[in-house]
C-alpha cells in the first residue's frame, strides 16, 4: 500500500496570507475509497476527511472526499507542487481567483494516489480551494498574497541545494 507523503512544516512567511484549504474529490464506483482518501491525504497533509454518499446524474453511487486545513499548513501545499507548476499556477492565477478571494487548483488524483502533486484538468481530479487574505478584498490583491508565497516557495528552493523539486 503506497505511504502518505509527508513534507516538513513550511510556515514561514505563509502566516497571515491565508484563511484555509478545502479538498474536494470523488471517488466513483469502480475506484478504491481508500485509495481516493490517500490521494487526499498526500495533496493537503494531514487532515480529518469526511465522506458522503451522493448518487450521479444516471443513479451511480459517488461518494465525496472532503478535507480541510488551517491557514498555518497551506503552505506545505504548495511545497508538494513542483517548480514548472509553481510557475504555471503563478501566470495562471487571473483565471484562478474568484471575487471572493479563493484559489481554485485542480490536482491530477491518480498523481496525486502515488505521491505527487500535479496540476491538471478535467474531471478526474482533486479539487483545491484556497481561502486568500487579502485586504481590500479584490481579485487584484488576492493574486498579489499568492504570487509573493509562490515566490518565496521557489527563492526557498534556490537557497537549499537538496530542495530543486517538490518536496517529499
Amino acid at each position: 500500500m503506497t505511504q502518505l507523503h509527508m513534507t516538513q512544516s513550511r510556515t514561514r512567511g505563509v502566516k497571515g496570507r491565508f484563511r484555509g484549504l478545502y479538498a474536494r474529490a470523488f471517488c466513483h464506483a469502480t475506484e478504491d475509497l481508500e485509495r481516493v482518501k490517500l490521494a487526499v491525504l498526500n495533496t493537503i497533509g494531514p487532515a480529518e476527511l469526511s465522506a458522503r454518499r451522493t448518487e450521479g446524474v444516471h443513479g451511480n453511487p459517488i461518494t465525496i472526499v472532503e478535507g480541510e486545513v488551517d491557514s498555518e499548513d497551506v503552505g506545505n501545499f504548495f511545497s508538494r507542487l513542483s517548480g514548472s507548476d509553481l510557475n504555471t499556477l503563478s501566470d495562471t492565477l487571473s483565471k484562478r481567483i474568484d471575487e471572493g478571494c479563493n484559489l481554485f487548483v485542480k490536482i491530477d488524483k491518480q498523481s496525486a494516489y502515488l505521491g505527487q502533486v500535479v496540476l491538471a484538468a478535467g474531471n478526474d481530479v482533486i479539487s483545491i480551494r484556497i481561502r486568500v487574505s487579502a485586504f481590500p478584498a479584490k481579485c487584484e490583491v488576492a493574486e498579489g498574497v499568492v504570487k509573493e508565497a509562490i515566490d518565496q516557495e521557489l527563492a526557498w528552493r534556490q537557497e537549499q541545494p537538496e530542495a530543486r523539486g517538490p518536496r517529499p
